[in-house]
């Protein structure tokens, strides 16, 4: 799976008030009607625990210019994740990444077991998107993809 080109996104929740992410690149569209996407997240992860049960999570589209956030969010910081990041926050209360391409603001409609991991189906609620390029991840490492979109 190394080989396989993935964008990079984190996915933020909110639980009794405290903010949450964690880096995901099992991310993908499902429906346009209605509005919906999945992800998938290993239940072994703290974050998976509050998605699971405050229903809610955001999916920020990372630029490519936001590696910093990746790593932060990849589980190298386990207390306070959100002391120095900016964010704001839409329809469902969770965070919204500052600086992000686009982001999608879902209430968990499904989650499945498989093996490790659930897949967490999500109605999209409110989402928006901004001109720039891509953060991927390739080959063990991140990459600016390069790919300009207005």
């Amino acid at each position: 799976m190394r080989r396989v080109p993935t964008g990079v996104t984190v996915v933020t929740t909110l639980k009794e008030g405290e903010p949450r992410g964690i880096t995901v690149n099992a991310f993908a569209s499902v429906s346009l009607d209605p509005p919906s996407l999945l992800i998938c997240i290993n239940r072994e992860a703290r974050s998976y625990l509050f998605i699971s049960s405050s229903k809610i999570f955001c999916v920020n589209v990372l630029a490519g210019d936001q590696r910093r956030l990746a790593e932060h969010f990849s589980g190298k910081v386990r207390e306070r994740q959100f002391a120095e990041i900016a964010y704001s926050v839409d329809t469902t209360g969770a965070p919204v990444l500052m600086g992000t391409i686009a982001h999608f603001d879902c209430e968990l409609a499904q989650e499945y077991h498989v093996g490790s991991h659930s897949i967490m189906l999500g109605h999209v609620i409110s989402c928006s998107a901004r001109p720039g390029s891509p953060l991927g991840y390739f080959n063990g490492g991140f990459h600016d993809f390069g790919i300009h979109v207005d």
